[in-house]
This record gives structure tokens, sequence and C-alpha cells, in this order.
């Protein structure tokens, strides 16, 4: 009787992962244009310049994820006084941090360019670029939290409109733009597309489902609170900066700016993994704390072997669609160079194994974080996503460029493995165990 109440899975993972695969095609359209537009070097620069937009989300989840999975478990205790103060509260950091951000940015561009692109074939495309990109955080973080927000109450209208509008209109811009003013002109599409999204966005501010309204209130203590709760999603973008920076700088020093932009490509298709799972974790969030809310063993046990099942089944269906699509990927990214694309799609096809062990890792790490074990989600996540994958691929990547990507592929596996091992040989417990939340 009980299950019949239980999340359903296909509503909540269709949509959010509809909602994913549409964030990525905005996200891909600055480096499609690029890559029919410039050359492969503009390619690469602008993959270099990817670490400070990465860092600028880190900031925009951290202050987002948990706040707006609070906002919704207020909802369902029908406390609205508390809904209010998490939303005003996340408004005014939303601000505090996209200024402070954009500010640090401005004042230190050519040091922070410096730092990522160390190379006069590279220097001057991602100068251009992050010339108008360092402008993105004051609307990014905004953009963020509506997206999480939204989305999580229901505003699938707005939520889709939205998503829909940036990529039509940052298509449109970049090759506008782009043709006139190079680089500056793709940034310049990035940042009025995603500002117009946020503006429907804001659009659900006026609907029924909202019910909320803007007070003054900043509460440090439980903004720390929030933050500690949705650091480890936040954390994501963090050990994507860190794995891009060790492998690209260890790319452009052993194999120039023609290995970046191959392994660039590796490196999109590996976030794009961690990005397509989200669908899994969305639905996993939501039964998770529902569970919670309930105190239903039989309710979590029941979300637990759904979710295992969907990692699995989606792991294996990405794992096949790399491989179909291995040779095609490189002419979507247009590389002009026929080796370094034929390079790329052997590195994908090495990769391609790996997608199983990023939906199982990130299923789990999701499931320690709602489950107050947010240290192991930590680690998992940076061993998964940045740690490990980084290592070996330096270690192997002194032999080939190939190892590169052997590498990245063998980041997550070893950290399910490591993880699973602690687990079960240290803690005596079992990978989902669930027993000290004492639900039952």
């Amino acid at each position: 009787m009980q299950i019949k109440k239980d999340v359903r899975f296909f509503p909540v993972f269709l949509a959010a992962t509809a909602g994913v695969i549409l964030e990525i095609i905005a996200v891909l359209v600055d480096e499609i244009v690029v890559g029919n537009l410039f050359t492969d070097d503009a390619f690469a620069s602008i993959n270099l310049i990817e670490p400070f937009t990465f860092f600028e989300m880190f900031l925009a989840y951290l202050v987002s994820v948990g706040s707006a999975a609070l906002i919704v478990r207020a909802h369902g205790a029908g406390d609205s006084k508390k809904m209010n103060e998490i939303f005003s509260q996340t408004i005014l950091l939303c601000a505090m941090f996209g200024i402070g951000l954009t500010l640090l940015y401005v004042a230190f561009t050519p040091q922070l360019v410096l730092f990522v692109a160390d190379d006069p074939a590279v220097y001057d495309h991602a100068l251009s670029y992050f010339s108008v990109m360092r402008f993105y955080p004051l609307v990014d973080m905004f953009d963020t939290f509506f997206f999480t927000y939204v989305l999580y109450r229901g505003g699938f209208v707005h939520f889709y409109t939205a998503i829909v509008s940036r990529i039509g209109l940052n298509a449109f811009l970049s090759w506008q733009l782009g043709s006139v003013m190079g680089l500056a002109g793709i940034g310049l599409a990035s940042v009025i597309s995603i500002f117009v999204a946020l503006l429907i966005k804001l659009t659900f501010l006026f609907s029924k489902k909202h019910g909320l309204r803007f007070t003054w209130h900043l509460n440090i203590r439980e903004a720390l609170s929030i933050a500690w709760l949705g650091f480890p999603e936040s954390a994501l973008s963090m050990y994507i900066v860190i794995m891009e920076l060790a492998v690209n700088d260890f790319t452009l020093k052993n194999y120039g700016a023609s290995g970046v932009a191959a392994v660039s490509v590796v490196i999109n298709i590996f976030e794009f993994t961690f990005y397509l799972s989200e669908g899994l974790s969305e639905y996993e969030i939501v039964s998770v704390n529902d569970s919670i809310g309930k105190r239903s063993g039989q309710s979590m046990d029941h979300a637990i072997k759904t979710t295992r099942r969907a990692a699995i089944v989606e792991g294996a269906v990405l794992v096949g669609a790399i491989l179909l699509a291995a040779d095609v990927l490189p002419d979507a990214f247009d590389i002009d160079n026929p080796e370094t694309a034929r390079l790329a799609a052997l590195m994908l096809r090495i990769l391609a194994p790996t997608a199983v062990f990023v939906c199982l890792s990130r299923i789990t790490a999701i499931f320690y974080q709602y489950t107050r074990r947010i240290p192991r989600t930590v680690i998992l996540f940076g061993m998964a996503i940045a740690l490990l994958p980084s290592l070996f691929a330096v270690l192997l990547g002194q032999f080939a460029i190939e190892g590169i990507a052997a590498g990245i592929a063998a980041g997550p596996f070893a950290a399910l493995a490591l993880m699973y091992g602690y687990v079960r040989l240290i803690k005596k417990e079992k990978l989902f165990d669930y027993s000290l939340l004492h639900l039952s």
C-alpha cells in the first residue's frame, strides 16, 4: 500500500534529464560555433578558460542547491515562513557572490588568463573570450538558483521555455557576433542569452505555484548550514576545474595546442556523462528526502533499488551512445586536423566504458549526501571526477596521448571500488546502508 505513495521514477527522471540535455546543448553552442568559425587553437583556448566558468558554477551551486531543496522540504512541512526566509536569503547571497566574483575577475583578468593559457598560440584567443565572460557571474548566479527552484517547484513551462530560448538566441547571436567581434562576440552572445533565459524564469514568480515574497533576511549560521548541505554537488564544478587544469596543463606541455583540442573533446564527453546522470540524482534527491520525511524504511528501500537499476541501465546506454558517436563527435566540434580528429575518436572509444561507473558513483555520492554522510560524498566525488582521473591521466599520458583518455576513464571505476572497500571492509556496512537514520 505504501509503495503507491512513493515518488514515481519516470516523471522526475525524464523531466530532469530533458532539462539537462537542453542545458548541455546550450553550453555546447559556444564550442560548436567556435569550431566552425575559427581554428583549432581558438577552440582549445575557450576550453582553457572553462576552469573559471566552473569555479563560478561551484559558488552558484553552493548557494542554490541546498536552498532550493530546503524550500521544497519546508513546502512539504507547510512552513511558508521558512520558505520565504530561505528564498530571500538566497537572492541576497546570489547578488553578493555574483558581484564579488565579477570584481575579482575584472581586477585580475590578464593574470588569470596567463595562468591557464601560457602559450602564444592560445593566449590572445583566451583573453578575448574571457574579457566578456568575466561578467557572466552577475547573471548566472541568479540563473542557477532559479534553474533549481523553478524545476523543484513544478514550473516546467517556464523552465523549458527559458532553456529553448537560450539555445536558439545563443546560436543565432554567436554566429552573428562571432563573425564580427571574434571570440569576444561569442562570449557576449552567451551573456545576453542567459540573461534572457533568466528573465523568462523570473516570470514564474508571478504564478500561483510560487507564492513567496522577498524580505530582507540573512542568517549567517543558516546560510552556512545550507552551504554545507549543498557543498558536495557544488563541489562537482570545482572537481572539474581541478581535473581540467591538471589534464589541460599536462597536455599543453607534452602534446601542444592540437593535443589540447583532441583531449578537450574527451573531457567534454566525460563531463557530459556526469551531467546526464543528473536525471538519476534528481529522482534520488526527491525520493530519498521523501522517505526521510515519511520516516519510511520501506520507501527508502524502494527508492534505492529503483535508482541503482536505473543507473546501470543508463550507464550501459551511454556506453553504446559514445561508441556509436565516437567518429562523429570530433566533426561536431569541427576539429580541422584529420590526425587530431582520429586521436579524439580513438580516445572516446577508450573512455566509453566509464559511463556505467560515472552513474553508479553519482547515485552513491548523492545517497550519502542526503543521509548525512557528507564527508563520504565529498571524497567519492573528488576521487571520481578530479583526483584519480587527473593522476591516472598524467601517469598514463607519459607513454602516449591515448593514455590520458585511459586515465580519465579509470578514475570513476577506481573511486567506486575504493569506496566500496572502505564501506564493506572497514565500516562493515552495505554500500547503501540507511540504518543509522532509524527510519523504521
